[in-house]
């Protein structure tokens, strides 16, 4: 039995993440194009024909640009809440085969699906989280958090992996060569979660049964990941927190991580990854 996720890419030019269990296989965001999909998943190797659902978190083209190619293409199902499907309209032609993303979730295969209202400037975004019910280990993807919500706060926690936005370091933000009013949304409580805030985050959600975490939807501009992994690290210190700690990537896919052998190994007290 096991639980693995992979990153496909993240950042600002796309995001998706895959999520495998023992019968299903979950994408959670498609944000790049059908060509691009392919060739990742190909680096994982799988087919795009494998993707049993599709999972949209919000209507941003860099979560949702592949949705409708992949649909069309590959005959993948997607969900997502009805004000997010509404928003993606112009990524559809109709014939996708589309369903509710209710607030009850959802099941396929050995996996189970459930959505938190999270606070970022789109019709209705949401964190998703997916339990392998064959082990109970739960992984939790939250990107584009202005702030943490009370319903994301309590939907990650107890995760045994986690892949959590880092997406600015407030110095390079005020630095940027964005307008200020761009600056403005990336900083505020509908934008984005500062390297900061991902540590304070990740250090309220840190438990014994935490086995990895991925930092995800990092800037190119005013981001890196050595900053945002040492930021992260130094407030996990306080929570003793010693497992794998990684950044994903914009440009290709990320290691396959098999959630059950890094809580494992976490519980024997093997350090999987040192701070930067």
């Amino acid at each position: 039995m096991s639980l693995c996720v992979a990153s496909l890419g993240s950042g600002s030019r796309g995001n998706a993440f895959l999520v495998e269990g023992d019968r299903a296989r979950v994408l959670v965001d498609a944000g790049f194009s059908g060509v691009q999909i392919a060739r990742r998943l190909a680096e994982l190797d799988v087919e795009p024909e494998a993707i049993d659902l599709v999972v949209v978190t919000h209507e941003h083209r860099d979560h949702a640009a592949g949705i409708g190619i992949g649909a069309r293409r590959w005959g993948w199902r997607l969900a997502m809440n009805p004000p997010t499907h509404r928003a993606c309209a112009s990524l559809l032609r109709g014939q996708e085969r589309c369903e509710d993303l209710p607030p009850t979730g959802l099941e396929i295969g050995d996996l189970a699906i459930e959505a938190a209202p999270t606070a970022h400037d789109a019709a209705k975004p949401v964190a998703i989280t997916v339990l392998h019910r064959p082990t109970g280990l739960r992984v939790g993807i939250a990107t584009d958090l202005g702030r943490p919500t009370t319903p994301v706060r309590v939907a990650l926690r107890e995760c045994a992996f986690l892949v959590l936005e880092a997406n600015h370091d407030e110095h390079r933000l005020r630095a940027a060569s964005y307008p200020w009013r761009v600056k403005q949304r990336i900083g505020g409580s509908r934008g984005h979660l500062s390297n900061r805030h991902a540590a304070e985050f990740a250090r309220e959600l840190a438990h014994p049964g935490l086995g990895g975490i991925l930092l995800a939807h990092l800037s190119h501009e005013c981001n890196d990941p050595h900053l945002a992994l040492e930021r992260v690290a130094e407030g996990l210190a306080s929570a003793k927190f010693d497992g794998l700690i990684e950044a994903a990537g914009q440009d290709g896919a990320s290691p396959r991580y098999n959630v059950a052998a890094l809580a494992k190994a976490r519980a024997a007290g093997e350090q999987l990854s040192l701070p930067i």
